[in-house]
């Protein structure tokens, strides 16, 4: 079997042997007598690769906190980080929700959610210092308990000021480990102030800063330049990082600030370029009256914004930095088809850049495994990690999801195992999740 080794950039065959959820041994091919295993499979024709891992993905819809997690395990994803975009819940919420997760499963308290719980329910009202200190106690109460840091959203909340984020980027410096992710506050023209905004809050904090899925923030002619920013941030030291996904197309709330009048100047394009992806007029292009009743009437209707440029997406994720993520977000499972396609479409897109196939596998397991920390324990096949495993065939893979029907799976995904038990068996799901929560105490 062919096993790819993304940390060295190397593909060998060699069998590799499971025990007790871990990787006991890594052996030449027939190494192992038969008989001393329980289950064999034979992997002849397949890769195996490290499981991929998640940084950005979404987890927040409390009537059906499954759908998503089981779209991830079918594209070979083993771990993911929830609650981005400031939109997490409180970790005893997740918890409560969530009783077993599919995959393995790490948490971000979400930005927004604190101001909720402070009171601060409308997204344009500016927060007063004690409010800010209620933040910071709650924010302080999560990490205790195990969150992986904040996220902020701060285009969903536009007012937010530098004060009410440095006070809470204070309370994660104190705990080790700990990161910020950000969907910064501008995209479009203003993205490059934005992004500086965050590089600055990375050196003078101290703080591991992980910018969320760069490609749609800055795919309107500011992609080059942002990249060249990141890359100079970090050769000074800064602790910055990002993500981002395969499609020239973002999805979001027709009732978020994004959709805030002005929009089509910032994307030089009209409502014309604007999908339903939820509800009743799924499918149908946005007008005027449409537009008008979902911001009144519907505001959680999922909108498909065909607005970025693909080529300068596909610059973001070939970059050496960019950890490849799903951003999945649904309502009623309807939204957008990176939910159910990100990772075998992003690894596509990978290869037609030229990267190797440990180099490519080295954008979904690796790379967000170091951003993470875990890449002591995940994201590398070795003697001692977690046996979390993706079997696929390489000629087979292919994402099927659409923007018509986003939750079609993948081909080519041959088998998942999660924490060394079999979780996908040629497409069928276990019956049972069979992932674990990563709390960090």
């Amino acid at each position: 079997m062919d096993v790819l080794f993304p940390e060295t950039g190397r593909i060998e065959k060699k069998d590799v042997v499971i025990k007790n959820g871990t990787i006991k041994a890594i052996s030449r091919v027939g190494e192992i007598p038969d008989e001393e295993a329980i289950k064999i499979i034979d992997a002849t024709g397949l890769m195996i690769s490290p499981g991929f891992i998640d940084i950005h993905m979404h987890n927040e819809e409390k009537e059906d906190p499954y759908t998503i997690e089981k779209c991830l395990l079918l594209q070979g994803v083993t771990t993911a980080l929830a609650g981005n975009c400031g939109s997490g819940l409180l970790l005893n919420e997740f918890l409560s929700i969530i009783k077993r997760p599919y995959i393995n499963m790490a948490f971000l308290t979400g930005h927004r959610r604190l101001r909720e719980a402070v009171g601060v329910s409308d997204v344009y009202q500016e927060t007063t210092p004690k409010d800010i200190s209620k933040m910071c106690s709650l924010l302080e109460e999560d990490l205790q308990k195990g969150s992986l840091g904040l996220s902020l959203g701060l285009e969903y909340a536009p007012n937010t000021s530098w004060e009410e984020i440095w006070n809470l980027t204070e309370v994660v410096s104190q705990f080790d480990k700990r990161l910020v992710s950000s969907h910064i506050r501008f995209d479009g023209p203003r993205c490059i102030e934005a992004l500086e905004e965050m590089i600055t809050l990375a050196e003078k904090s101290k703080v591991r800063v992980q910018i969320s899925h760069l490609g749609s923030m800055t795919a309107f002619g500011k992609s080059e330049e942002a990249l060249r920013m990141v890359e100079k941030a970090r050769e000074r030291g800064v602790d910055i990082g990002f993500d981002t996904y395969p499609y020239g197309a973002f999805c979001t709330f027709i009732g978020s600030t994004v959709f805030d009048p002005g929009f089509e100047e910032r994307w030089n394009k009209g409502l014309e370029a604007l999908e339903v992806a939820s509800g009743p007029h799924k499918g149908k292009r946005l007008d005027e009256e449409l537009y008008k009743e979902l911001r009144k009437n519907a505001p959680s209707t999922l909108i498909i914004a065909h607005v970025m440029n693909e080529e300068e997406m596909r610059l973001c994720l070939m970059h050496p930095m960019a950890a490849l993520a799903s951003d999945g977000v649904l309502e009623r499972k309807s939204g957008h088809p990176r939910a159910a396609g990100a990772f075998p479409r992003g690894l596509r897109w990978l290869k037609e850049g030229g990267l190797s196939w440990p180099e490519a596998i080295s954008h979904l397991t690796t790379i967000p495994a170091e951003r993470m920390w875990l890449d002591s324990t995940i994201g590398a096949i070795k003697e001692g990690f977690s046996a979390d495993l993706v079997l696929f065939d390489q000629d087979k893979l292919k994402d099927k999801a659409t923007f018509s029907e986003p939750l079609l799976p993948p081909e080519g995904i041959e088998y998942v195992i999660v924490g060394g038990k079999i979780a996908v068996e040629r497409g069928k799901l276990s019956d049972e999740p069979l992932g674990n929560f990563i709390l960090r105490t």
